[in-house]
């Protein structure tokens, strides 16, 4: 028995030598989710301290996993291979992307071990791993929204992912560039085409829009003309007339215009832009229009008014400005998915004010009380798909914040940061 007792010892002993021995710690940094549903359209960044505990200096590299890919470029991070002396680090950055994983997502991982010589291959002998409460965990879901910023301070257009899990936002980064004073934003579903107001340079912008991914492409200008400080959009339900409100003139009653212009449903250009005027409008701010496309909506920021606008083509008409109340220099405006309520953004007092609709007959405003959100700047909000939380911009704080809405009476409350980042005046806001 003795000596069958030492040949099995000697056994696990030689079992024990030749198993991979754990020679790097692979720690996530503070913050880093390691684990999550992801959004079938959507990607994420994990992040990992990788340090060589070894007497030897060491060149390492890591197991391809389906779906992750490696970030170079980041300040201290770890290259593909990269080499690590004895109790050097490095950071592991890493990219989840949840449209290449495979059907049963990611579990486990990453795995960095001894590289073959100076190649990416690794050495499966050497490897080491996070403990299993801090390996990766990815799945995919349905697919995500995205929200998209115009940033006036840099001319710049954020686009950010929209988390299923409180309406927080993440994966914020910048998405276009080369605008002069980005402000109003909507998206022709026809055509996937994405359109920018530029009232810096009284210009209006078309970029192509990746409706899986969420990415724009180039942007360039539109075309149309008679454009003059553009500050709202809106594109008619059939996507074949986009109305753009123009703040240009000096200031008093009459001022201003509301421009459509037909849509080119091939290549998103515009052409025949009509310029329609109104006795109401007094420096039409913003607009939007309703579900059906017959009434337009046009905040007139010095007369502290709402225009209700008759829409038949291309024709803007019979506005009436005698209804609603509670406006202090009504910068924006926006109706909830359901067209009930609309929302009114106060560049004066920095409040927004929310006021029942008509939906069956003329289309005019009551009940207009202010009702919550941290709103400080010259754009508009905008709704969630299901309308049951809205994001406001605030520029004096370079936040996005989000707000939950009350069913029965369209009210906001509870706002908070909506943790997006990277935002320089936010102005225009846009969720698709």
């Amino acid at each position: 028995m003795k000596l069958r007792h030492a040949f099995l010892l000697l056994i696990l002993s030689g079992a024990l030598q030749a198993a991979p021995q754990a020679k790097f710690t692979v720690v996530p940094t503070a913050g880093t989710v390691t684990a999550a549903l992801l959004p079938s359209n959507f990607k994420q960044n994990v992040q990992y301290l990788v340090t060589n505990t070894t007497q030897t200096t060491r060149t390492l590299t890591t197991v391809p996993i389906a779906g992750v890919s490696q970030i170079t470029t980041e300040a201290g991070a770890c290259q593909a291979p990269f080499t690590l002396a004895p109790q050097q680090s490095c950071l592991l950055d890493l990219e989840i992307n949840a449209s290449q994983m495979s059907a049963s997502g990611i579990l486990g991982g990453p795995k960095v071990c001894k590289a073959q010589g100076d190649s990416t291959n690794p050495d499966l002998f050497l490897c080491s791993e996070p403990s299993p409460a801090q390996s990766l965990g990815f799945s995919s879901t349905s697919p995500g929204q995205f929200v998209f910023v115009a940033n006036q301070g840099s001319g710049t257009l954020s686009s950010c992912q929209l988390g299923s899990e409180g309406r927080l936002l993440g994966g914020c980064s910048v998405a276009a560039t080369g605008f002069t004073t980005p402000e109003a934003l909507t998206i022709n579903p026809h055509n996937n085409m994405l359109y920018v107001t530029d009232s810096g340079a009284s210009t209006l912008s078309r970029c192509p829009f990746d409706r899986t991914t969420g990415t724009v492409g180039a942007c360039v200008d539109a075309g149309g003309s008679d454009f003059d400080l553009p500050f709202g959009v809106a594109i008619s339900p059939d996507g074949s007339i986009l109305y753009a409100s123009n703040g240009g003139g000096a200031v008093g009653v009459g001022t201003g215009s509301v421009s459509a212009c037909d849509i080119d449903p091939t290549t998103g250009n515009l052409s025949g832009c009509v310029n329609n005027r109104s006795a109401t409008f007094d420096l039409p701010s913003d607009m939007t229009i309703n579900n059906t496309g017959t009434r337009a909506y046009v905040s007139n920021f010095t007369a502290n008014t709402i225009s209700v606008c008759n829409i038949v083509g291309t024709t803007v008409t019979s506005c009436d400005d005698s209804s609603g109340n509670n406006f202090d220099g009504p910068e924006g405006i926006m109706l909830s998915p359901s067209g009930a309520y609309a929302y009114i953004t106060n560049n004066t007092s920095n409040t927004v004010t929310r006021c029942a609709v008509d939906t069956t007959g003329a289309g005019l405003l009551s009940s207009c009380v202010v009702t919550e959100g941290n709103f400080d700047g010259t754009g508009n909000l905008a709704f969630n798909l299901l309308g049951d939380v809205a994001y406001i911009p605030n520029e004096a704080l370079n936040q996005l914040f989000m707000c939950s809405v009350q069913s029965e009476t369209g009210a906001l409350f509870n706002c908070v940061d909506s943790l997006g980042s990277g935002f320089d005046r936010p102005a225009g806001v846009l969720v698709r």
